[in-house]
């Protein structure tokens, strides 16, 4: 949930500690460890669209790609899923062991770039909330990491800013995905839904983005088999 964790109110004191300006292009070196301080106040609720969507399957393994603080985890864990996180930032998988902790909730946590990283197994649900790498060529990359992680008959659920979001400049240093991006990133796959929809505004606490309609790109798939 890197990419609009970048706006989030929700971030409380950790997001006060960043020391890029919310009207800035984000730079492509920036340091993802600044969002998080490596505990419980971390902890950001997670996405309600992708609750909504992972309550409507049946319960197995299943990945986070870009985990965070352990949001969406900690509500797979509740739902009875075995779950599994990555996340380029070591800030914020410390943060996703004292949240899942805290919750009693067993996970495999690891520190890994999506670009880079390749799966030991494979998954009955792959997500990534928000997450993906910022520029087009890391983003195929990461792609790749989620096709090969999906078990057959296994579903992948992404939700991601989509282009219009660039006319704000905090998100426009970003190559966005739009839905189209998504659904040739899993062709092959069974495509359940591919489209835009609304999400919900946040800011880092400087009420900057609040105004603005912020849309994300959906893709639910499923892999054949």
């Amino acid at each position: 949930m890197r990419r609009r964790a970048l706006a989030r109110s929700s971030l409380g004191a950790q997001a006060m500690r960043m020391t890029h300006d919310p009207n800035e292009p984000l730079p492509h070196d920036f340091d993802w460890n600044e969002l998080y301080a490596g505990d419980e106040r971390d902890y950001m609720p997670p996405d309600p669209l992708m609750v909504e969507l992972i309550e409507a399957l049946e319960p197995g393994h299943a990945l986070d790609v870009g985990c965070g603080a352990g949001g969406l985890l900690a509500a797979m864990a509740e739902r009875g899923w075995v779950i599994s996180g990555i996340d380029v930032a070591a800030n914020a998988i410390e943060a996703a062991r004292r949240v899942l902790g805290q919750r009693g909730a067993d996970a495999t946590l690891e520190v890994a770039d999506a670009a880079t990283w390749r799966p030991p197994r494979t998954y009955d649900l792959v997500t990534n909330c928000f997450a993906m790498p910022m520029l087009r060529a890391q983003q195929v990359r990461a792609f790749e990491t989620l096709r090969e992680a999906v078990a057959p008959g296994g579903h992948v659920i992404i939700e991601e800013l989509d282009p219009q979001m660039s006319r704000l400049a905090a998100f426009a240093g970003f190559d966005h995905i739009s839905v189209e991006h998504l659904s040739e990133a899993f062709a092959g796959f069974e495509i359940l839904r591919a489209e835009v929809v609304p999400t919900p505004a946040h800011d880092h606490g400087q009420g900057s983005l609040l105004d603005e309609r912020w849309t994300a790109s959906l893709l639910v798939a499923r892999r054949p088999g």
